[in-house]
This record gives C-alpha cells, sequence and structure tokens, in this order.
C-alpha cells in the first residue's frame, strides 16, 4: 500500500508593532506592577536593558526601550508637544490582539500615556478607552 504525505499548513504569525509613550518616568519594573491580568510568573523583566517580557496566550507582548530610535527632529518636537518622557517599542502576535489590548489598558488606566502606530506621525494614537489603532 502506498502512503500519502500530508502536508500540514503552519500558521504564519503576524507581529503588531506600536510604541507605548507616557509622559512620565517609568522603568518596565513600574510597568509590570501596573498589569493585573498576566500573572508575574508570566513577565519577565530585564532592567538593565529596559525590556519586558509579558507571555500571552500565542506568544509575548514585548516592552523594548525606544529612546535611541529616534532622532529626527519632527518626531523630538512631537515628544515635546506632548511632554513624552518615556518610549517603548511594542511588539505582539495578532492572535494575542484581544489580551495585549487588556494588558495595554491596564498601563494606560495607571501610568497614563498612549499607545501609537510606528508611522512617520505615529498616528493613529490609541488613548485608554478607544480601540486598538
Amino acid at each position: 500500500m502506498k502512503s500519502k504525505k500530508i502536508k500540514s499548513r503552519a500558521r504564519i504569525k503576524k507581529i503588531l508593532e506600536f510604541y507605548y509613550m507616557t509622559n512620565q518616568e517609568v522603568m518596565v519594573k513600574d510597568l509590570a506592577a501596573a498589569i493585573k491580568s498576566v500573572k508575574s510568573d508570566k513577565i519577565e523583566i530585564w532592567s538593565e536593558l529596559d525590556l519586558m517580557e509579558v507571555i500571552l496566550d500565542d506568544d509575548s507582548l514585548i516592552f523594548q526601550n525606544a529612546e535611541e530610535c529616534f532622532i529626527d527632529p519632527l518626531d523630538l518636537q512631537f515628544f515635546e508637544a506632548y511632554q513624552i518622557k518615556k518610549k517603548y517599542q511594542i511588539s505582539f502576535s495578532d492572535a494575542d490582539g484581544v489580551k495585549a489590548k487588556q494588558v495595554l489598558e491596564e498601563l494606560m488606566a495607571d501610568k497614563g500615556g498612549f499607545v501609537c502606530s510606528d508611522t512617520e506621525d505615529f498616528q493613529p494614537l490609541w488613548y485608554s478607552g478607544a480601540d486598538i489603532p
């Protein structure tokens, strides 16, 4: 009897990237303390790198210090206008969108700030209570 090969289709992960910005001087340990919807043993912190991984269902929500990403004078004007003191690049799998949104809502409710798109003018902006851009 001849066997057939069955090809499985691997799901292609789509990673979404945004920025979290706030006018407070916060570090990842401060952000971790604001997260209530994920157990603390699912949150990894590397303080010396100002990096945090929040383990979700499909993948992780990553917060990485983004201070060095911005040198454009227009970016600096934006930060001055919004009084931005801290910037994190965030990324997560689209499959974790609901859970990631819950975590981001908790952060914005506790630490303020907003999530914005990785675009030239950071639009659209997402403040607490609004939909993910």
